[in-house]
């Protein structure tokens, strides 16, 4: 071929390239113009207020959630927008008492949405439909009791029938001897720091994890000896950076579950590139102690004996001769596995051998950065208010002092203690552990849509509460609802108070006691003021309770959460009562991270030693 020809047919295929994709990139600026154009000014949310940016992609909230940010988005954005804000092109947060029962009311229809995938522990199936239009892949949840992300509801509501008589106060009171003893070890500790700074974040978990070891398998993971937790805390705490980010992207989620040659390959290289494109790919650090591979590996050992008809002491250490095995013991251990391992037993084919394996780990993967970041929200607030801390001090010390007993019982707290509840409440109202929407999906089949707080949403869309936003609702909190208060929770009636802030949260508690009637005038309006006034005071209390997200809404409220409560109404008081705590660097909220888990973190204290000692 002469060479003037070649040239002509390079040069011809050069421009044959270079149109089409000038037509490519065209047509692609054009599809992105239309999408924009839909979503700002055609779409069905795109008269609700709100960010331009979040209205046109996701990414903008991404953005927020990678770089930890949500706490304060919760904070600002009702106030900047009002109570109904368009966070995403699909996606609203509401801040209204009427809206929060509509979506987490029992049977009120709304799912979780597509944001749990990303927290699913074991990854689903995906079945694809290649000819339908738009492509909706369904995903489909293993049967292995995974509790924060199931979306089957008479699944998930049998899994919470089953366990839940184990979960009860009424239940869990024996293992109050168990956490008692590892406050004895852990204040122990904090007495030979003599006032050392420490990391507050860490303590914390260290102690949550301390005290689930004791209750769940009657073992210790030696962090209070060591004086550390290995690193657990802050490398949990970034897998939550992962997790927020890719919930929000619930296309790239379900690529990653693509499994089986070709698919499953690019479903890893799509999520593994993803994760590197936003900075949410962790290594492993140096000194690294996870606590999950001995939890697995004692739970499993124990399930696999019990399952023979042999009973493990838990505290046995393992012998590495072959010749001395472990004795049977004739007596169970006491502790709550072995109350699952009798609930498969009695019921084999309810609550299977998955569920038990998967619970005995549960216990700990969903209480050890909740319980951690409740412990060191009390903490930082008594410690950040002085005059909190002392009231709180005054009341547990005098309990002490007459009791003896140098502990404080469950019931104690819950009924004896008011303040001292009032001022844990209060930190969990100002920080709680979840500071992005509990998002759920507009159901199906109702015509279209519903009516949330005034306005048509459509079916499919993502709508929720923030936490962090409705905790500091005037409506609900008064109007300091923005200022550490625990008086609120107190009854401002002459009757004691103490029953009506623990009523919701513990379901063995008293009944309020009634208190004593005014005088009746002759026109009998000073009876019927009093009696308005103790209605309305009760309706604040129960509002305040109720219109809640502390634990989680409506049907899907926290499995745990009487677990949580018992830990957390033991720890706090005795460990204020024992020390003056002093907050030596509280980070701005800006040098703060939050996620969808969210936590306190780089707050440095000093434990000091009152004078006496608690006990």
């Amino acid at each position: 071929m002469p060479l003037s020809t070649c040239q002509t047919v390079l040069t011809t295929s050069v421009s044959l390239l270079l149109k089409t994709s000038a037509s490519l990139l065209l047509l692609i600026i054009v599809i992105i113009l239309a999408i924009s154009i839909y979503r700002l000014f055609l779409h069905p949310l795109a008269g609700i207020p709100g960010p331009r940016l979040a209205a046109l992609s996701n990414i903008w909230h991404a953005y927020h959630a990678r770089n930890g940010r949500m706490y304060q988005l919760g904070k600002t954005l009702h106030k900047r927008y009002g109570p109904l804000v368009r966070v995403g092109p699909n996606e609203l947060w509401f801040d209204s008492k009427e809206a929060f029962k509509s979506i987490y009311s029992a049977g009120s229809g709304f799912e979780k949405s597509d944001f749990y995938l990303s927290t699913a522990l074991t990854k689903p199936t995906l079945t694809l439909h290649p000819f339908k239009f738009p492509p909706s892949p369904q995903v489909h949840l293993p049967d292995t009791l995974d509790l924060l992300s199931e979306r089957f509801m008479s699944r998930y509501r049998l899994q919470r029938r089953l366990i839940g008589p184990l979960y009860q106060t009424s239940s869990l009171r024996k293992f109050e001897p168990q956490i008692d003893a590892v406050l004895g070890q852990a204040i122990a500790q904090l007495r030979s720091l003599k006032g050392q700074e420490v990391d507050l974040k860490e303590w914390m978990h260290i102690i949550a994890v301390e005290c689930l070891g004791a209750v769940v398998l009657g073992w210790s993971p030696g962090y209070i000896r060591q004086k550390n937790d290995g690193g657990t805390s802050a490398q949990g705490y970034r897998g939550w950076k992962r997790k927020s980010l890719f919930g929000l992207f619930p296309g790239v989620t379900k690529i990653g579950f693509l499994e089986g040659g070709v698919r499953g390959k690019m479903g890893k290289g799509v999520g593994r590139w993803f994760s590197n494109a936003w900075g949410v790919t962790f290594s492993t650090p140096k000194g690294f102690k996870p606590f999950f591979t001995p939890v697995y590996q004692k739970s499993s050992k124990r399930i696999a004996a019990a399952l023979k008809g042999e009973v493990l002491d838990p505290r046995a250490k393992p012998s590495k001769s072959k010749k001395n095995k472990p004795a049977k013991q004739a007596a169970r251990p006491n502790d709550l596995l072995e109350d699952l391992i009798q609930l498969h037993k009695s019921k084999p084919n309810l609550f299977t051998e998955t569920y038990l394996r998967r619970m005995a780990t549960t216990n700990f993967g969903a209480g050890h950065e909740t319980l951690c970041s409740a412990l060191t929200a009390c903490m930082a607030m008594i410690g950040t208010h002085e005059a909190v801390q002392e009231r709180v001090a005054e009341e547990v010390g005098s309990h002490l002092k007459e009791s003896g007993s140098g502990t404080v019982p469950f019931d104690t707290t819950a009924r004896q203690l008011p303040y001292t509840l009032a001022a844990i409440k209060e930190a969990q109202r100002l920080h709680p552990v979840i500071a992005m929407s509990l998002s759920r999906t507009v159901p199906r089949g109702k015509g279209g849509g519903v009516v949330l707080d005034g306005h048509w949403v459509p079916e499919g869309t993502t709508v929720g509460c923030n936490p962090v936003s409705l905790h500091r609702n005037q409506e609900i909190f008064g109007v300091d609802a923005d200022v550490y208060n625990p008086s609120r929770w107190l009854s401002s009636l002459s009757a004691s108070s103490s029953c009506s802030i623990s009523g919701s949260s513990n379901p063995n508690s008293e009944s309020d006691p009634e208190p004593e009637p005014e005088p009746e005038s002759e026109s009998g309006s000073t009876s019927t003021s009093a009696t308005w006034t103790e209605e309305s005071e009760k309706k604040r209390l129960r509002e305040m309770l109720h219109l809640n997200l502390t634990y989680g809404g409506g049907a899907r409220t926290c499995p745990g959460r009487h677990l949580a409560e018992l830990i957390l109404w033991k720890v706090v008081p005795r460990l204020v009562a024992e020390f003056r705590v002093e907050v030596t660097h509280m980070p701005g909220e800006e040098d703060m991270e939050r996620y969808f888990m969210s936590m306190l973190t780089g707050v440095k204290v000093r434990f000091l030693e009152r004078e006496g000692g608690g006990s």
